[in-house]
């Protein structure tokens, strides 16, 4: 039985409305969008470049679509996970519903790499999956994370009246605080902008 046999395909959309982490069907099977790029024209026509990974065997691969091309995009399950620890090149994870423990590969991490210095001991962290197979493919930081400030290092920055300054997190992540933040306090970080927004 083919993977596009076990799937209900949830909407049709175009090339350039595609965005990373996607799950498409391409020739009926399930690949994840890593990267897109406006390659310029083919045959008069303006052409886009995605490079996908296969959902169930990770191999790479990259495709050219016409911009009036559609993509069938696959139905994604999420589920809270929780992090235990890494290893070599996997990290563990506990379902917080089932409390089975899930062990997934560094690289299915959906993001730039730099963001996996955020991770620490027991976050929140959400697990996308195709079902019913081949399960999960794929997972990711929370939009938001309470963390410990460990130090705060000299002013450096101003934005719209406030001074920031760079600080060391509990995990040894850094970014930018306002200088009323001191060492010891909880503090919201965005992480899909790697922002301060607040204290906790």
């Amino acid at each position: 039985m083919g993977f596009s046999s076990l799937f209900r395909r949830c909407i049709q959309i175009g090339p350039n409305t595609v965005r990373l982490g996607m799950v498409i069907e391409h020739k009926g099977e399930p690949q994840i969008v890593e990267s897109k790029d406006h390659g310029g024209t083919g045959r008069g026509q303006a052409v886009v470049k995605l490079n996908l990974r296969h959902a169930a065997t990770g191999a790479r691969s990259q495709v050219r679509f016409r911009a009036s091309d559609t993509l069938d995009l696959m139905k994604l399950v999420q589920n809270k996970y929780q992090f235990l620890y890494s290893e070599s090149d996997k990290v563990h994870l506990l379902n917080m519903q089932t409390y089975e423990e899930l062990a997934m590969n560094i690289d299915t991490f959906e993001g730039a790499k730099d963001r996996m210095s955020f991770l620490e001991d027991g976050m929140e962290v959400i697990v996308q999956s195709l079902e019913p197979e081949p399960g999960p493919i794929s997972w990711r930081l929370p939009s938001r994370h309470t963390f410990k400030v460990k130090s705060v290092e000299a002013r450096v920055a101003k934005d719209k009246g406030a001074t920031y300054s760079p600080a060391t997190l509990q995990n040894n992540a850094r970014i930018s605080v306002p200088d009323f933040v001191k060492p010891g306090d909880s503090i919201v970080v965005d992480l899909d902008k790697l922002t301060y927004v607040g204290r906790s």
